[in-house]
């Protein structure tokens, strides 16, 4: 068991997140929308950029942990 697949999903949220957040920036930039949406998809993005960071850590993590399990039960007992 693993627990790469909940950070794969947490990963794709926060991505998803994202692209919505900078969607919002976007409009608020070019006119599209008033500058109370500036503010909350810069918000938005930097919530996201912090999710982001923390699923990919909790990646790397757990494929050091599945790997260090792997070494283990591969060791010779005796």
């Amino acid at each position: 068991m693993t627990a790469i697949p909940h950070a794969g999903m947490a990963l794709t949220s926060a991505l998803d997140r994202f692209e919505h957040a900078a969607s919002q920036v976007l409009e608020a930039v070019t006119g599209a929308s008033d500058d109370a949406k500036l503010a909350e998809g810069l918000v938005a993005l930097s919530a996201a950029k912090t999710q982001v960071k923390a699923s990919v850590a909790l990646v790397r993590f757990s494929d050091e942990m599945y790997d260090a399990l792997l070494e283990i039960g591969q060791e010779p007992k005796g």
